[in-house]
This record gives structure tokens, sequence and C-alpha cells, in this order.
């Protein structure tokens, strides 16, 4: 199905309630590797992505390089260890998806800076099915610019359409919206938790969760 426009979902926080979770996996991934100590305030690494953050820290940690073989022990265990986790949906995420794959011109996609396994894990959990093509994770890809960039490419690929006439980002991060300023798209944030420094940041739009959701 041709769509005339798109919208840019991030997963954890801005579709499912798993920010929390994720972080606490990701501690003790990274311990699983051999990393007992590090900077957990991981907002002020350079790139907000799974990929970025571990590899930072397991080098500077261990004077190894990350490996792929490494990264592939690191994201089975945060798979695992979140599964054994309840994921529930920010409110209304389901629903939404569902509405504007059936009843709207817009298109979805999921650009996330989580490792592939747990964020297919997540959106599976919610309820919420898609194409391989519509999700883009942190696997090959640090920099959230570049994930969103993929994203947008493949949705081209999957919707069969050269150019969207709106490209919307929707997050609930200050990465997020500076994300989609640097790509200059539109931007929707969702949830409480970085409202004001969004709001800061010049984030014109906001929803507390995905049930009253417009555009």
């Amino acid at each position: 199905m041709q769509k005339k426009n798109l919208i840019v979902f991030d997963i954890d926080g801005t579709l499912t309630n798993t920010v929390h979770l994720h972080q606490m996996a990701f501690k003790k991934g990274l311990q699983s590797i051999g990393v007992s100590t590090f900077n957990d305030a991981f907002s002020t690494y350079k790139h907000h992505t799974d990929l970025h953050i571990a590899r930072v820290i397991y080098e500077s940690s261990t004077g190894n390089p990350f490996l792929p073989a490494t990264l592939h022990t690191f994201e089975t265990f945060l798979y695992e260890e979140i599964k054994q986790e309840t994921i529930l949906e920010i409110n209304g995420a389901k629903k939404l998806i569902e509405k504007l794959e059936l009843h709207t011109d817009f298109g979805v996609c999921f650009a996330t800076g989580s490792l592939y396994q747990p964020a297919t894990l997540k959106l599976n959990r919610i309820g919420v099915s898609f194409n391989p093509l519509q999700l883009v994770a942190s696997n090959t890809i640090e920099e959230r610019e570049n994930i969103v960039n993929q994203a947008i490419h493949n949705a081209k690929q999957y919707y069969s359409t050269s150019q969207f006439d709106r490209i919307i980002a929707v997050g609930d991060g200050l990465w997020d919206l500076l994300t989609a300023k640097n790509l200059n798209l539109e931007f929707i944030g969702i949830g409480t938790s970085n409202r004001e420094i969004m709001q800061a940041n010049g984030m014109l739009t906001h929803f507390e969760d995905l049930q009253d959701f417009t555009f």
C-alpha cells in the first residue's frame, strides 16, 4: 500500500514503557561481557544508542575492540533479560499504529537506539506487527541521525514511493528532538520524563501518551 506521508517512531518510552527496564538490563549486560565499573549517565554519551554506548564503555574499560561476537553476546543477554519482564505499551500505542496503517495516508516505521532483538521483542509484546523493512536498530549504526535516515530510506522501499510529502518524528527524549532538528523533520514529543527539557529546546507539539495523538 502506498503512503503519502510517514511517521518515524522511537520505541522505548514512546511506544513501550521500557526505558528503566532497558537501562537495568543494559547495565547487567555490560557486566556480563566483563565490564565492572562505568559511567551510567547514558544521556552524556555522544550518541544515544546501545551500540555506541556499549562500544565506548567496553573499549575504554577493557582495552579490547568491541567485536561482532561481543556485540552478539551482549545483545543476546539483553534480549533474555528483558524477555523475563512485563512489557507494557504507552497508552494507545497499538491502536495508533493500526489506525495509521489502515485508515490514513501515513505510513509508519521504527527507528530505535536499541539493539534489534530487544526492539523486536518489545514491539511483539505490545501486539504491534511490522515488516522487517519498517524497523532499524543500532546494531551497525551508532548515530541516531543515520538510524532515522536508514528507516526513512527503507520505508520508501516498503511503501513503494520515492518521496514522502511529510515526515514526522515521534519520541520521548531530547535526543529524539535534536535528531529530528538535525534532519529537518517535524517532531512530536511523548511522555512527561523529558517534557521540560524538550520544550526548552524548541519542542512545539507534545502529548502525555498516544491515546489523543493528533498531527
